[in-house]
C-alpha cells in the first residue's frame, strides 16, 4: 500500500504549516538541551571542588578513630618538622605556642567511652582535632610567608 504523500502534491502552504507547528518544538527542545548541558557541567564542577576540598583535610581517608588520631598527629609532627628548620629566635616562640596548643595531658582519643560507636567518634575527633589544626595552621601559614 502507498502512502498518500507519494501518489499525490503536499497541499499548498502545508510546508510553511508544517514548519510552524515544528519551530516552537525545537527552540523548547534546544532550550532543554542547553539547561541540561549547564546543568550536567555545573554538577561536574561540584563535585571536582567538593572532592577538592575533602582531600585538603587530614582527615579525608580516616575511617576509623585510630586512623583520626594517627592523622593528626602526623599534622603535628610535620608542623614541628617546619619549626626545627625555621632558622632564628622566633622558633622556641612559635614551639611554645605550638606545644600550647596540641599538648594534651590525656589525648581525647583515650577519653572517649569504650560504648560510644565509631562513627561518633570520628565525628568528635574530627572536629575537635581538626579545630586544633585549623588554629596551628595560622602558624603553619606565617612560616611559609616568611620563607618567602
Amino acid at each position: 500500500m502507498e502512502n498518500r504523500f507519494d501518489l499525490y502534491d503536499l497541499p499548498e502552504g502545508h510546508e510553511e504549516r508544517f514548519q510552524a507547528k515544528l519551530e516552537p518544538r525545537l527552540a523548547r527542545a534546544r532550550r532543554l538541551t542547553r539547561v541540561f548541558r549547564w546543568t550536567a557541567i555545573a554538577a561536574c564542577l561540584a563535585a571536582v571542588l567538593w572532592l577538592g576540598s575533602r582531600t585538603r583535610s587530614p582527615f579525608w581517608a580516616a575511617n576509623s578513630p585510630e586512623a583520626v588520631y594517627a592523622a593528626y598527629l602526623e599534622q603535628v609532627g610535620e608542623l614541628y618538622h617546619l619549626l626545627v628548620n625555621e632558622p632564628g629566635d622566633e622558633t622556641v616562640d612559635r614551639e611554645a605556642v605550638l606545644e600550647e596548643l596540641t599538648h594534651e595531658t590525656i589525648p581525647l582519643y583515650d577519653q572517649l567511652p569504650e560504648e560510644m560507636p565509631d562513627q561518633e567518634k570520628i565525628a568528635v575527633l574530627k572536629e575537635y582535632y581538626g579545630g586544633i589544626l585549623d588554629e596551628a595552621g595560622q602558624l603553619k601559614k606565617e612560616l611559609n610567608r616568611k620563607k618567602q
